[in-house]
């Protein structure tokens, strides 16, 4: 049995490939699905899973359904649950000493709310591949969403499988 288990772990393949997006506003959904696919189809790895990884903690990587009124809705609820307008520990610049990144005037650093919303919706999918597809749901799409403000943001699709 180890033998077998052995032999399936090296005889997988690997791929990985960055891609960059320009986000322009905070609470902004990019539809990168199709890139992803296009991503599967160019490993030519037909079972096993894809990974999607964001390189930032402020840009979540979620699957959902791709609709305005659920954007909407969901933009209330994590502005409501995490505001940007309240304390935050890592906006007070008195007290905060690791990562430190700000310039004299800056503000683009003060961003705990856009932390603290990624720490609960994640920076990463993972989606089974099965003949050369990902295995998502009729209506679902993999969505970068952008928590801070304008930035180059770097996604890693990771794919595992044979």
């Amino acid at each position: 049995m180890l033998t077998y288990l052995i032999t399936i772990f090296f005889s997988m393949k690997t791929f990985s490939k960055t891609i960059s997006i320009k986000t322009k506003k905070a609470f902004e959904y990019i539809d990168i699905t199709d890139k992803v696919e296009q991503l599967l189809k160019q490993s030519k790895i037909k079972n096993g899973i894809v990974v999607v990884f964001s390189k930032h903690t402020t840009l979540a990587i979620r699957i959902n359904e791709k609709e305005k009124g659920f954007f909407g809705d969901f933009k209330d609820f994590i502005r409501k649950l995490l505001p940007s307008n309240k304390y935050y520990r890592h906006n007070d610049l008195k007290i905060r000493t690791e990562n430190l990144v700000c310039s004299p005037g800056a503000t683009d650093c003060l961003n705990g709310h856009s932390h603290c919303q990624t720490m609960l919706l994640n920076t990463s999918e993972t989606i089974p591949a099965v003949e050369g597809k990902m295995c998502l749901g009729m209506w679902q799409r993999v969505l970068a969403l952008e928590l801070d403000e304008s930035r180059e943001r770097e996604i890693l699709i990771h794919i595992i499988g044979e």
